[in-house]
């Protein structure tokens, strides 16, 4: 500490409502708007900034799959898609994957991403196109890696 500073203490909460939590979002968002001014606009004005998505494959009445985004900007993140574990391999998954790129196409997006676990199929990713640009080791503290892909469309 240099002369003149005052030394400050940290505390850790649980309770992230507070008055405390409300001003460091607001610190982070000023600066935003002075860094990037054109996406923090964008984002506070358009009403379609982000738009969800749910696809789901039916076979009859039975939802047999389903992949669920969510767009923002020229960017589709798939945050969830899984397929019922006894049509694995029926090639679901990847009719899910291309009628994403579809819908993303159709809705102005260059890119889709997704995330997943060393155990969850980062190669049928692979296998669909998505390049690893992204890894955290031990993710889960029992030794798996979780990916970060992501597929120009």
């Amino acid at each position: 500490m240099t002369d003149g500073e005052t030394p400050f203490s940290i505390t850790a909460s649980h309770t992230l409502q507070s008055p405390e939590q409300v001003q460091i979002c607001t610190w982070l968002r000023e600066y935003n708007w002075q860094a990037n001014h054109s996406f923090m606009d964008r984002a506070a004005n358009e009403s379609q900034f982000e738009t969800p998505l749910l696809l789901l494959a039916r076979r009859e009445d039975a939802v047999v799959g389903g992949l669920i985004a969510n767009k923002r900007l020229t960017w589709l993140r798939i945050s969830i898609m899984a397929v019922d574990p006894k049509l694995r391999g029926q090639g679901i998954g990847s009719q899910l994957i291309a009628e994403a790129e579809r819908w993303g196409k159709e809705h102005s997006c260059c890119y889709l991403y997704i995330d997943t676990m060393q155990y969850q199929s980062p190669e049928f990713y692979r296998q669909a196109g998505f390049n690893v640009v992204g890894e955290l080791p031990d993710w889960d503290s029992h030794g798996h890696t979780k990916f970060f892909l992501m597929k120009s469309i």
